[in-house]
């Protein structure tokens, strides 16, 4: 009776977040940020909450998250305007090998105990016009696929991250170094992370999202921007993880970030500060840990 009831809430909740995913794409707004988009962002910081980790990644064979999430996020980077998006928040592992959570897809191929280092591939950000009056005449930037490689490192409670992508489909075309260093907060329940971060970006991709060149200046109104490679921002943000149960658990998080250099002084910003906001519940499950003979 007992594994007949966990079956059903996985069922009941699987069919939840189908029922968002359809329902959130078929009532996406023309002038907000495409659904599908602002959750798998979210997704992917909410799934850094403490709570959401596994205690023991390396001593299972695999592990699966499944559940809904749902956030606030401007229409366009660099917008005054909010839209509001939901959808699945999925995240896996194997073996700690291979993981996948919101829009990303990675192997860890160093895995020690606090050393993890690796490949990455993550779908790309994009912009359409027709998300924001401000962005009509400048055209879409379509989604593509960046890859890269990440390394991260623990040393209780400082957590220490640093990725770098390049854009390899059709998209922005550019490349993005992160850096992240953060802290877990002495909360035994909500379990609270802060962590602060930059990202560094190259002329196509700034030249992408915040350039104005001669056409799109003709098309816009906007006066013309060159944007150059640089430091692009710097954020704050804070995760929350609550386990409801050893398998339910709440996450959700909020995101300040200030637009530096060449894109907070392009003409299609609006607000040089933006704010981010979601949050996630999640059904946990996994293989049983193995023995140690085994591992």
């Amino acid at each position: 009776m007992k594994k007949s009831y966990k079956w059903l809430l996985l069922i009941t909740l699987t069919t939840l977040f189908s029922i968002a995913l359809i329902t959130g794409v078929a009532s996406a707004a023309p002038d907000t940020m495409e659904e599908a988009e602002l959750w798998a962002d979210i997704s992917e910081e909410i799934n850094e909450a403490p709570a959401y980790e596994d205690e023991k990644p390396a001593d299972r064979k695999w592990a699966i998250s499944i559940g809904v999430a749902a956030g606030v996020s401007p229409d366009y980077e660099g917008s005054n305007d909010y839209g509001f998006g939901f959808g699945p928040n999925i995240s896996a592992s194997w073996r700690d090998t291979i993981f996948y959570k919101g829009k990303s897809l990675g192997a860890n191929l160093i895995r020690q105990q606090d050393l993890k280092a690796g490949l990455i591939a993550s779908r790309a950000t994009k912009r359409k016009e027709d998300d924001n009056d401000k962005l009509e005449g400048l055209g879409d930037v379509d989604s593509g696929i960046e890859v890269g490689g990440f390394v991260s490192y623990k040393i209780k409670p400082w957590r220490f991250r640093a990725e770098a992508r390049q854009e390899v489909d059709s998209g922005h075309e550019g490349a993005l170094v992160e850096l992240s260093a953060g802290t877990d907060l002495p909360f035994t329940k909500p379990l609270v992370y802060i962590e602060l971060a930059t990202t560094w970006a190259s002329d196509d991709y700034m030249e992408s999202f915040f350039g104005i060149d001669a056409q799109q200046s003709a098309n816009s109104g906007l006066e013309r921007h060159n944007a150059n490679a640089g430091i692009k921002d710097a954020n704050v943000s804070i995760s929350v993880g609550y386990p409801i149960t050893n398998r339910w658990k709440i996450g959700a998080m909020v995101e300040y970030k200030r637009l530096l250099g060449d894109a907070a002084d392009s003409p299609i910003v609006d607000d040089k500060n933006q704010f981010v906001a979601g949050a996630s519940l999640s059904y946990h499950m996994g293989s049983k840990y193995l023995p140690d003979d085994l591992k």
